[in-house]
């Protein structure tokens, strides 16, 4: 390595030094919120008052770690200044994802008595709001305050720990924009505003309101504050992960169920459509070519699940769409809550969710998958190929609606979808060649962590958990959620060897 080469990574450690450890500092703080949010479960309803102020004990301990952890980093980047061209915003954003990880894996090693393997999993997962789990007995094993952070991290990676980040803290200028650029989920066509900073504080502002107004929403339906409150969190972030065993199931409520269908559609809802809707009235959402694809497929799927639930003679009408539906946006959002175990369904059905996996929600929403957009955009790439093959001098571009598609959005993705597939089959054959698993559990536990899903079909099923894999699989597992929260380029470009000589 040549001297030139080595200072210029030098210099970007330092560079990232700064943000990684004032995001530490933001981390501390939010696992200690937890903390205190813990003496909101009510003693009444089974809560142990001793286990949540041990809890909260262990939450203050775990964030003076993580405060302490960031000294050093921004000791380290003292009066350096932080200039991010694209090159500094993936390796920034890419460090910061991984030791978010890595350090919020801490409240459950110390409130839970974890190892650091299982920890390291669940923070990812809920970082990355896949909403997978280790943990067969999570009543019997957490204390309300570990609750609390462990759904509340779905609350943190859903938006994106940078566009928080970017939000909240002033100075990055240029920077900001490249750091929130290399976060943002799917596509983007346009923005809230001009100002990268002032896109990233509507959008916070966005997801604060339907957060708070699903808080009001469950509280209203029978559901207990803290339970109201754990829930939104985990709603909001599409992630999924529960106070109960049973998900969803146990409250046995189809008020409370309704409520969370509900937000977890508007979670997976572009979010720059509820700023424009401010302004053009809700007519926006309708003008949206993907949101009517969103509904149209919610729709159609829910329908043709609950009529071979009828045919079948398995469910009544009523029954019918409720679990139909709940599940269909559990699995389209990416959030994973469970009403009902699929895998008992028919196979059609099945076949039918196992589709929705691939999909996600809209481009700009805290959804994982591939997101729709991207879909349509295949989708036309298909019929225009079509149309060439007894059309070949047809000239003409990819259209969503009225607007061509640049080559360039066309072309990645395109790359994107290839490589979702190659990181699917590969986490498949690292676990499968790990652990002694079938080749169902294999796909499906390698397709429900890059998709950010969480149940699967097999031994990952809605009603089972990955505290069966071994610790080498569940870091491959950890590995495929990030890849898929951060859409692969930038953790994939950390290891082109041109990313370091340039």
């Amino acid at each position: 390595m040549s001297s030139i080469t080595a200072s210029k990574q030098y210099s970007l450690a330092r560079i990232t030094a700064r943000p990684l450890g004032l995001l530490l500092l933001v981390l501390a703080f939010s696992i200690a919120v937890c903390g205190v949010l813990g003496f909101l479960a009510d003693p009444d309803l089974g809560w142990d008052p001793a286990q949540t102020q041990q809890g909260f004990e262990h939450m203050l301990y775990a964030a003076g770690i993580t405060a302490i952890s960031a000294v050093p980093f921004l000791m380290a980047s003292w009066r350096v200044p932080v200039h991010l061209g694209r090159r500094e915003a993936l390796f920034v954003v890419s460090s910061i994802w991984i030791a978010m990880g890595i350090f919020g894996a801490i409240p459950f090693v110390v409130g839970a008595q974890m190892s650091w393997a299982d920890a390291t999993f669940e923070a990812f997962s809920g970082l990355t709001t896949t909403g997978g789990t280790v943990l067969g007995d999570i009543e019997g094993r957490l204390s309300a305050p570990v609750h609390a952070w462990r759904m509340a991290t779905h609350w943190l990676g859903g938006l994106g720990i940078v566009v928080l980040f970017v939000a909240l803290l002033p100075g990055l200028g240029a920077g900001g924009k490249r750091l929130f650029q290399s976060e943002a989920a799917g596509p983007q066509t346009g923005g809230i505003s001009p100002r990268i900073r002032d896109t990233a504080k509507g959008l916070l502002w966005i997801y604060l309101s339907l957060t708070t107004l699903q808080v009001v929403a469950l509280k209203l339906v029978g559901m207990p504050l803290f339970e109201a409150v754990t829930h939104a969190l985990s709603t909001m972030g599409t992630g999924g992960f529960s106070t109960k065993n049973g998900s969803i199931a146990e409250f046995d409520s189809m008020a409370i169920e309704m409520v969370i269908l509900l937000f977890m559609l508007l979670a997976g809802t572009n979010f720059s459509l509820f700023h424009r809707a401010k302004e053009e009235g809700l007519s926006v959402f309708w003008k949206s070519q993907e949101f009517r694809f969103y509904l149209l497929l919610f729709g159609g799927t829910t329908t043709i699940i609950a009529a071979d639930m009828l045919f079948s003679a398995t469910h009544g009408v009523g029954a019918a769409f409720r679990f139909a539906s709940f599940q269909v946006a559990a699995i389209m959002t990416t959030t994973g809550f469970g009403t009902a175990d699929f895998e008992q369904w028919s196979t059609v059905s099945r076949c039918l969710l196992l589709v929705l996996f691939f999909c996600g929600g809209m481009a700009g929403s805290t959804a994982g998958g591939m997101k729709l957009i991207r879909i349509m955009i295949i989708l036309k790439v298909v019929v225009h190929e079509i149309r060439l093959g007894f059309r070949p001098n047809l000239v003409a571009p990819i259209r969503l609606g009225a607007h061509p598609v640049p080559e360039g959005i066309v072309r990645s993705t395109l790359a994107y979808a290839l490589i979702f597939m190659g990181t699917v089959v590969a986490g498949a054959v690292a676990v499968a060649a790990l652990d002694p698993v079938d080749l169902t559990t294999a796909l499906m536990a390698s397709l429900a962590c890059v998709a950010n899903v969480g149940p699967g079909l097999g031994a990952v099923g809605p009603t089972d958990n990955y505290g069966f894999f071994s610790d080498g699989a569940k870091m491959v597992l950890s590995f495929c959620m990030l890849l898929g929260r951060l859409e692969f380029f930038s953790l994939l470009s950390l290891f082109v060897p041109a990313f370091w000589r340039r």
